[in-house]
């Protein structure tokens, strides 16, 4: 077992699309990086460019969270022990990170405010073209609840306010009910319901905090898992 000094812990944060990161959002997120063994990156998804607005999907979110994908794969080259943090589509991105990395050294993913897939932009944008078949086949192909064997024995912690406007609390319980039915390893999964958390921490409340003290008992229990 390595000694807890001898392991540097690298953190991606994952914010959500469209939405520029907020420069304190690990502080949001009861995060110290003032320890020399820590390193937290967070990694920027940007805004909806003004070309996607000619084809929301393809050129606004696929090309998003394609890109996030790839900038995590390659941060994972230079990190020793990974734990990634998603809000909202960042959460999509870092699980499927964690999948499509099966031998990267990532420890746990952690996704707040998520959902497994697209499908709830049919109810954000309801004008697209979603019937067309190349759309319903691009929508399956991004769905990780087809991907969960892939992301192995790494700790899982799925996070959702029930004040959450913009993406449902139904579409991570589900995916949490079916992962933990197909997994290997349930017990790596954890998923919390939190009352009045809604999906921005724009503000310091009971429920952001309660959000929070969730998020340290998983980092201690990856330093645990690191040793």
């Amino acid at each position: 077992m390595k000694d807890l000094a001898d392991s540097q812990q690298s953190i991606l944060i994952i914010p959500d699309f469209p939405e520029v990161a907020h420069p304190d959002l690990a502080m949001q997120l009861g995060l110290d990086g003032a320890d020399d063994n820590v390193e937290i990156r967070t990694l920027t998804l940007g805004t909806m460019e003004h070309d996607a607005r000619q084809d929301i999907f393809y050129e606004g979110y696929i090309k998003a969270l394609t890109s996030a994908r790839e900038q995590a794969r390659d941060w994972l080259l230079g990190v020793k022990s990974a734990w990634l943090i998603g809000f909202g589509l960042g959460g999509l991105a870092a699980l499927w990170t964690a999948a499509d990395q099966r031998d990267a050294p990532i420890y746990g993913v952690a996704a707040i405010g998520s959902t497994p897939n697209f499908d709830f932009l049919k109810d954000r944008h309801p004008y697209y073209d979603w019937p067309a078949e190349n759309v319903k086949k691009t929508l399956l192909d991004w769905d990780v609840s087809y991907k969960v064997p892939r992301i192995g024995n790494r700790a899982v912690l799925l996070l959702h306010g029930d004040e959450d406007k913009e993406i449902g609390t139904n579409w991570i319980e589900e995916f949490y009910l079916l992962a933990t039915g197909v997994s290997r390893w349930p017990d790596k999964w954890e998923y919390h319901r939190i009352h009045g958390l809604g999906h921005n921490w724009d503000q310091n409340s009971s429920a952001v905090e309660e959000a929070r003290g969730y998020l340290r008992k998983f980092r201690q229990k990856l330093f645990l898992d690191i040793k």
